[in-house]
């Protein structure tokens, strides 16, 4: 997002991701199958709260939405193997991954349009060595109006007009509307600009995280960027884990060593709900430091706006 006097302690963040898949796929190794299977009921049983089982149970056939769930999750897995084979006891990180943000996609694709004249966000900010502070965002055609914990306010005007870097290029608020909703067409869009593969994923997963997040996307275009990042190579999940809020929910989170000109020195962490289809943390950790984590925004609303008030 660009300002005439951009504020960025408050309206700047880091983050990346593309994804190039290509060749004949050879037939899954017997323990890549069986870790297939164990995403499976892992992933049943977060979303049920029911201990995930050994092997299925014998029983009434399992819903619709289950049955989905499941396909895709051995899908991603067969998907991801020919590049990205498992190492030790560690899944290969895009077939967990994709199954998220595909869950995640589903859910934004239901979502309604609005075209109201703001976007709202109340983030809860911790900063290492500055503490926590949540403020209330309002993002506009021309400007953004920013109401702080301490009761005070930032307005600022942008005659230029609120754009978002999309690729090597910034796009306007009516121009996010314009935007493929392809996966393939956005992900090109996304990573236009970028000096190799690692660089294109880490900027995809940066531009998608700011737009998905601070950015009045509809709901079309929302679900696009999501499964563009189901095909982005290079994340890791968690599952379980608490947000600042102290809610909890699955993480993803990448992790770049490429020195290019899109790299971040910071790996950014994603806290999301898929059940609901919620981003509910972005975090980062310095590189090198994956248990320190050094600023979390949480993101306890996020929303179009009628008013200011």
């Amino acid at each position: 997002m660009t300002h005439t006097d951009r504020h960025t302690d408050l309206l700047d963040f880091p983050g990346a991701a593309a994804l190039e898949r290509s060749g004949r796929i050879e037939p899954l190794d017997p323990a890549v199958q069986a870790r297939a299977h164990s995403l499976v009921l892992g992933a049943i049983a977060a979303e049920t709260g029911a201990p995930a089982a050994s092997a299925p149970a014998a029983g009434p056939r399992p819903g619709r939405r289950r049955m989905l769930v499941c396909a895709a999750a051995v899908a991603a897995v067969a998907a991801a193997v020919a590049v990205f084979p498992v190492t030790g006891d560690e899944p290969t990180a895009t077939a967990s991954a994709s199954e998220v943000f595909t869950a995640m996609a589903d859910r934004a694709a239901a979502g309604r349009a609005s075209d109201a004249p703001y976007w709202k966000t109340t983030v809860r900010r911790w900063v290492e060595g500055n503490g926590v502070h949540t403020d209330d965002t309002y993002l506009s055609r021309d400007g953004v109006f920013i109401r702080m914990q301490n009761g005070k306010t930032v307005i600022k005007e942008n005659p230029a007009g609120t754009s978002w870097l999309v690729g090597d290029r910034e796009v306007g608020w009516d121009g996010l509307g314009a935007l493929p909703t392809r996966p393939d067409a956005l992900r090109r869009a996304l990573a236009a600009g970028a000096g190799g593969e690692e660089a294109a994923a880490e900027q995809t997963v940066m531009q998608a995280g700011q737009l998905l997040t601070d950015a009045p996307v509809p709901p079309g275009l929302r679900a696009a960027l999501y499964r563009v990042l189901a095909g982005t190579p290079g994340a890791r999940v968690t599952e379980g884990v608490k947000d600042g809020a102290g809610r909890t929910g699955t993480e993803v989170f990448w992790k770049w060593t490429q020195n290019s000109r899109e790299h971040s020195d910071h790996n950014p962490h994603w806290i999301m709900k898929p059940s609901d289809g919620r981003l509910l943390e972005r975090n980062y950790t310095p590189g090198g430091e994956d248990h320190h984590t050094s600023q979390r925004d949480t993101y306890l609303h996020a929303g179009p706006a009628n008013s200011t008030r």
